[in-house]
């Protein structure tokens, strides 16, 4: 049974990304968030199940390859497939981008440069994986939405909200991991010489402090599932604040299920934080107030009449007691220390977990600012903090100022980056590809709408 699912997952898979590469050969970029939104969901789970098929290493570097292939070749296409001669196109640079540039450059220059115990091939790894997200920025930046297309990437949306929160119920029913089933753990051994770890034989993100399990659907693991459903939770609240109907509350309660089964603290206060946060957009401030106060109440009756178990939860999350808490607290001191020491960075490939990154080696690792601050200074961390600032500020402002789809998708990535900014305070998670590049492509297009938007109300000034 298991293995008819693996081969489902690999058809989809070739299948999208196949008919991904056709489109964008066609001048179709666009196609690479179809590719996104299907591909890389499963993407982590699908090398472990084609290596549970296969047993054979190439395949699953070929599914590895694959991903890589169709960001550089949309690339290409986008700088030699256009009719206009590269040296001819007019550019013009917002502030955002020009950020981006500069991310891109610090990139470049320290997956050169000889700094670092890290060797040269583990270098150009990890620099051709941060290298994805200015590509997918840049994609997005230069593509025209149409609402057909759109439309599709949504029913997508949708589909995966049912899927994976099917496949996570079923995991809890039966009690069973699907990643167990896919033997997760014996792939992570052989191919990436990680030990098995915990009660599940999974790894300590699988169950929570008092050893009960957390379910990740087919992602790569409950951190990474629990991000995606603050990017699911952000499209839902869109229709709560426009076009609210009945099926919005169905969908809002399973992913809502899967917050509880996936159970990550960090998304449970983000996905809070994101209502707050949406509120703040349409200045409904009596809402918001009252929301603020009734958590204070809500907290305080949780504290004083629950479990005493509940209650350990609670005050060894804030005393930072827990295992988890404990961890992060240790990798920041680890990550600050460093940085403090080394305010230019010790070279790349020397910090959190991506790939490339020799674990006996690393500094740090369980702040996406810290792990850029570590690699390659102050100043790195400073870029991505205002590129994050300006992606952020852009959406609201394009908010504001637009309709239909660009409505949509400016609500959701204003919404997304700022419930994302708690998950960045305690893992690498730009490593969660679908989330994190879903959003960048997102940021991409509404930096372009922004634009166009500012130059037209600019225009219709004189």
């Amino acid at each position: 049974m298991i293995v008819l699912i693996s081969i489902l997952f690999l058809t989809i898979y070739l299948f999208v990304f196949f008919e991904s590469i056709r489109k964008i050969s066609r001048g179709n970029l666009e196609y690479i968030l179809f590719y996104i939104c299907i591909g890389l969901p499963f993407y982590a789970t699908l090398q472990a199940q084609v290596f549970q098929i296969f047993e054979n290493e190439i395949f699953v570097n070929l599914i590895k390859i694959s991903k890589d292939l169709i960001f550089f070749y949309a690339f290409i296409i986008f700088i030699i497939g256009n009719k206009i001669s590269l040296t001819k196109r007019a550019f013009s640079f917002s502030l955002l981008d020009k950020l981006f540039l500069i991310f891109t450059f610090f990139i470049l220059v320290y997956a050169l440069i000889p700094l670092g115990e890290a060797d040269i091939f583990s270098k150009i790894i990890y620099a051709k994986n941060l290298l994805i997200i200015p590509i997918t920025y840049c994609i997005g930046r230069n593509i025209t939405f149409e609402n057909r297309f759109f439309n599709k990437i949504i029913r997508i949306f949708f589909l995966l909200i049912i899927t994976s929160s099917s496949l996570v119920f079923l995991e809890f029913l039966t009690s069973t991991h699907f990643h167990t089933l896919i033997e997760y753990s014996n792939y992570n051994l052989v191919l990436n010489e990680i030990d098995p770890q915990g009660n599940y034989g999974l790894s300590w993100s699988f169950e929570s402090q008092e050893s009960s399990p957390r379910y990740a659907s087919f992602f790569a693991d409950p951190l990474e599932f629990s991000a995606s459903l603050i990017l699911f939770f952000s499209f839902i609240l869109f229709y709560f604040h426009t076009s609210l109907k009945k099926v919005h509350f169905i969908f809002l309660f399973l992913i809502f299920i899967s917050l509880f089964l996936s159970f990550s603290r960090g998304a449970i206060v983000a996905c809070l934080v994101v209502v707050l946060f949406s509120l703040l957009i349409h200045e409904k401030y009596k809402i918001l107030l009252s929301i603020f106060l009734s958590s204070i109440v809500f907290l305080f009756v949780l504290y004083n009449f629950s479990s005493d178990e509940i209650q350990y939860i609670i005050i060894d999350t804030i005393k930072f007691e827990n295992t988890s808490s404990l961890g992060h607290l240790i990798e920041w001191i680890e990550g600050i220390l460093s940085i403090l020491d080394n305010p230019l960075g010790i070279g790349l490939a020397m910090s959190g977990n991506a790939g490339g990154v020799d674990q006996s080696l690393k500094v740090g690792g369980e702040n996406q600012f810290l792990i850029f601050g570590v690699q390659m200074g102050v100043l790195s961390v400073i870029i991505y903090v205002l590129i994050l600032f300006c992606v952020i500020k852009r959406s609201c402002n394009v908010y504001y100022m637009s309709t239909n789809i660009d409505k949509h998708i400016s609500f959701l990535v204003a919404c997304t980056k700022f419930g994302l900014l708690l998950p960045l305070l305690t893992a690498n998670a730009e490593l969660y590809l679908f989330v994190s590049l879903t959003t960048w492509f997102f940021a991409g297009y509404i930096e372009s709408r922004y634009t166009e938007l500012k130059f037209e109300k600019n225009k219709s000034l004189y």
